[in-house]
């Protein structure tokens, strides 16, 4: 994960210019996936889109409530990153990653997860741009299993992310702990994406039935 100790994101109670600018595009990303891809249309309206202050170097994340981006950081991104990243992290909490286990390393945990969600986003259809991670030998391996073998790369801190892991927020900043609630609430949206089947990947519907 990235070195920041601390994470304060202050939603924006005024929006910038830029803030507008950038937040239209990612509603309008969001209708896009209502006719393109019904599920991730279903998913993403669970999350509220909220631009966000920082002095950190954050650029986006959930607490499964929010989807917080960094107007700034969202402005550089171009139109593959930014659909990609929206959909990586309403994967993060599709795949029960608003938590996380006691691990020796939280990088390597978030690397993990990482890849655990894109190989989902594949299979979706999604495109990866460039800087997302990606591991092909362990396509479609669990967070659990990637996390182990990475125990065995040489220089995993080379390996880095575009986004901050959801667990990271409340790590550092307890009014982001998701509850019970929430968590069990984004395992019964697993399960009902999972009822889109055929029109999504069986990969991808088995997983969501995991949770």
């Amino acid at each position: 994960m990235t070195t920041t100790t601390s994470y304060e994101l202050q939603p924006l109670t005024t929006l910038t210019s830029q803030a507008q600018q950038e937040l239209a595009k990612w509603q309008e990303d969001r209708k896009r996936w209502e006719e393109t891809l019904p599920v991730m249309g279903l998913l993403s309206q669970f999350l509220d889109l909220t631009p966000f202050l920082t002095e950190n170097a954050v650029s986006a994340s959930t607490d499964g409530r929010n989807l917080y981006f960094c107007p700034a950081f969202s402005a550089t991104l171009d139109d593959k990153e930014r659909i990609f990243l929206q959909a990586h992290l309403i994967w993060h909490c599709v795949a029960g990653h608003l938590t996380a286990p006691l691990v020796a390393s939280p990088h390597r945990w978030h690397l993990a997860c990482d890849h655990e969600v894109n190989s989902m986003l594949l299979k979706l259809g999604i495109s990866l741009p460039s800087r997302a991670l990606l591991f092909p030998t362990y396509f479609g391996r669990s967070a659990i299993e990637v996390y182990q073998w990475l125990s065995g790369h040489p220089r995993p801190q080379d390996e880095t992310s575009l986004d901050v892991h959801p667990a990271a927020l409340w790590a550092h900043n307890s009014s982001h702990m998701p509850d019970l609630g929430l968590i069990g609430l984004w395992r019964r949206r697993a399960h009902l994406a999972a009822q889109e089947a055929p029109a999504i990947p069986s990969m991808v519907a088995e997983f969501c039935l995991a949770r």
